[in-house]
């Protein structure tokens, strides 16, 4: 019975001596004049050579600055000083931060009056064949009150203070403007056209053309919801347009009648 107790007496001790070398070693603090550009976990199956490598410093400098004699004794859990010079950091954005538009250098830019900017100048910089066959901005670019529809075979977005249309058909890749005639006392719809299930026969202006001019219920087919404000911007330029809704992102109209979107 002695002998069954002193032996399980040993075995405790024995476990309970392992405990600091394996959970609770506390972490070295950095070496004096050692710098930590970042700190590391060590791992399961780490060696302090690997680790060096990964961040691109000496082991020595890591044994050094972690008071570590052994370089094969480190264990799961050990939080390592990493030296080296920490990253500058970064100062937060500022409220309504946006972030300059690409700049082409003393290129294109320099012949125009006027500079696009923000979504406009995104696609304008980025895209060569845009910029050259647009041409420089004529005017700023401006907001203004709109009323957007989409349909099967495109889009229509109503600017309510010229009260011109544009209309962009997918299927062809063109687009067209049209005045937006509607009046009070004019029909809303034709209650006699009934839509499939899903879809929507569009409305006031945008009905009224839809409904008259030759064949544009053809080219556009069905509405895809019922008519909506949007907010929406317009620029003019020297050899088209370019018009941005917030659902639809920039189309490039060009004077030829063809049209690009870019999302």
């Amino acid at each position: 019975m002695m002998k069954r107790l002193f032996l399980g007496i040993i075995a405790l001790l024995l476990v309970l001596s392992l405990i600091p070398l394996t959970t609770t070693q506390a972490a070295p603090t950095a070496r004096k004049g050692c710098t930590c550009k970042a700190y590391y976990r060590v791992k399961k199956g780490d060696y302090l050579s690997l680790i060096a490598a990964r961040y691109g410093v000496s082991t020595k400098a890591l044994q050094r600055c972690n008071h570590i004699k052994n370089r094969n004794r480190i264990y799961p859990g050990q939080r390592l000083c990493i030296p080296g010079t920490p990253p500058p950091s970064v100062p937060p954005k500022p409220p309504g931060y946006y972030p300059p538009p690409p700049q082409p250098g003393d290129g294109p830019a320099t012949a125009c009056t006027i500079t696009p900017m923000l979504g406009f100048g995104a696609v304008w910089f980025h895209n060569p064949t845009v910029r050259a066959k647009l041409g420089c901005p004529t005017a700023p670019e401006q907001g203004f009150n709109a009323i957007e529809q989409a349909f099967y075979q495109g889009y229509v977005v109503n600017n309510q203070d010229t009260k011109q249309m544009y209309i962009m058909f997918s299927s062809l890749g063109q687009w067209t403007t049209y005045p937006d005639t509607w009046a009070p006392g004019d029909p809303v719809n034709n209650p006699t056209l009934v839509p499939p299930a899903g879809w929507y026969q569009p409305e006031y202006g945008i009905g009224k053309m839809w409904r008259n001019e030759d064949n544009y219920s053809q080219r556009l087919g069905w509405a895809r919801y019922p008519q909506r404000p949007v907010t929406a911007t317009w620029q003019p330029y020297e050899h088209g347009e370019m018009i941005w809704t917030a659902t639809q992102g920039v189309f490039v109209l060009y004077d030829s009648g063809t049209y690009r979107q870019f999302k």
